[in-house]
């Protein structure tokens, strides 16, 4: 009787044990962030092949995929680039950027079908992912400014997460190098800065402006990737506070996540670890709870 006691008593331990592993959260994982891929199709070729060499999980995109949202032929040829992407069953996984707007064609939304992608939302322009106790909404800032709707799910979605680390994609900073586009910056920062504090937002991922950024504030990192194709911008480091990283190349990031700890590399085009200015650590923590 004792022993068929302790034999019951191993396993209901070994069960226990098995239940806190399945749920502790643990996690260990990689995945990519670029942006703004829609022309210079050869450095996004590039970037594809050394994408693939880290075997992620899953890709996410900051936007503008195409130069002109309604033209079929442009996403034909997009389609062709992330096609080795596709074929290893990879999640790919964008944003809507100002050049993705298809001007009522439902190009976007045949994007969107085709990547097989299925937004929980019913809307193509927004919705969230999950892996693990990882948690992406995925934005539209194109209409975010007067979208109450979109920022009234946002709320509810994110503030009912339990995961352990929330991220936010979409194409517009809040926070720019770039002197012409600083009274835009301001006006997504003022909409979207406080809601993000309140949810709790690990880090926001966005593009537009065609470089590498990263900077923190007020707990939330925010990282600009835009440097995927498009032609890259030249910015004004005086711009930038102490201890933001910025760096003019074509590049993609690379994000690892171990238990309780995010951690970003900057990559250039050909595979090597770029050198940041600014701040210029590389790999850089992202967050960690």
């Amino acid at each position: 009787m004792k022993r068929r006691q302790m034999l019951w008593t191993l396993l209901l331990l070994l069960a226990s044990l098995v239940y806190w592993f399945a749920h502790s959260g643990v996690e260990k994982l990689t995945f990519v962030v670029y942006g703004d891929v829609r022309t210079n199709h050869d450095v996004h070729r590039a970037i594809v092949a050394q994408i693939l060499k880290f075997k992620p999980a899953f890709i996410l995109c900051t936007g503008d995929l195409v130069s002109r949202g309604s033209v079929p032929e442009q996403w034909k040829t997009f389609f062709e680039i992330i096609k080795p992407i596709m074929d290893e069953k990879i999640p790919y996984i964008p944003a809507k950027g100002n050049h993705d707007i298809d001007s009522g064609t439902g190009l976007w939304a045949k994007a969107i079908e085709r990547l097989n992608l299925k937004p929980n939302t019913g809307n193509p322009n927004y919705f969230s992912v999950q892996f693990g106790n990882l948690h992406f909404a995925i934005l539209d800032s194109n209409s975010i400014l007067e979208d109450d709707a979109q920022i009234r799910w946002l709320e509810r979605e994110m503030g009912a997460s339990k995961s352990l680390h929330k991220f936010v994609v979409f194409h517009h900073p809040l926070f720019t190098l770039i002197e012409r586009r600083a009274a835009s910056a301001e006006r997504f920062r003022r909409r979207l800065q406080p809601v993000f504090n309140r949810l709790k937002i690990c880090a926001a991922f966005t593009g537009h402006d065609h470089h590498f950024y990263l900077t923190k504030r007020e707990g939330v990192t925010y990282i600009t990737t835009g440097g995927g194709g498009a032609p890259l911008y030249d910015f004004d480091p005086n711009r930038s506070q102490k201890g933001d990283s910025f760096l003019k190349a074509y590049h993609f990031i690379t994000i690892e996540v171990e238990e309780q700890s995010v951690k970003a590399t900057v990559i250039g085009m050909n595979g090597e670890r770029l050198k940041l200015e600014g701040k210029g650590e590389n790999p850089f923590n992202v967050c960690s709870h």
